[in-house]
């Protein structure tokens, strides 16, 4: 998609969710986006994970990129598991996800594979106050992807 997102794009069902998405995201470019994702992801991980699958697509690279911009351990972490969220929101209805949808979905889940093989995550996991470790991280990984890569 080369264009904004439609309003209809980002709020398909007309949820209190794709209502805030829509609030959040409407007439913003990718890169606005990420800026926004900068100053403060929190509420703009939850619009992404309940608005519609084609501004869905559309917007995922700049999470991604917030992905990629965060090499310290502590902040990947914290993204690894926002995105980790977003990916079982979407999980949970995948049958209404477009082709370019569950694509990202694949691209932010092997973000997250990475980041939990990394020297990174050994740093973070190390950390007192780290909520993850290492096998339950493993199975999460692995149950988001047989979702995202079932069996033919």
């Amino acid at each position: 998609m080369t264009n904004l997102p439609r309003k209809s794009d980002i709020n398909v069902y007309d949820t209190l969710d794709e209502r805030s998405a829509e609030r959040s995201f409407y007439g913003k470019s990718c890169e606005e986006i990420y800026q926004d994702l900068l100053t403060g992801y929190q509420h703009i991980q939850e619009d992404l994970s309940f608005m519609g699958p084609v501004a869905f697509a559309y917007y995922a690279p700049a999470w991604e990129r917030l992905f990629d911009t965060f090499r310290e351990a502590e902040k990947a972490g914290i993204v690894a598991r926002w995105t980790k969220c977003i990916i079982t929101c979407r999980c949970f209805d995948l049958e209404h996800e477009t082709q370019e949808s569950i694509a990202a979905l694949r691209r932010m889940l092997a973000s997250c594979e990475a980041f939990y093989r990394s020297e990174a995550f050994r740093t973070y996991s190390s950390a007192d106050d780290c909520p993850e470790d290492w096998e339950s991280v493993q199975e999460e990984c692995a149950k988001l992807h047989a979702l995202l890569y079932p069996a033919t």
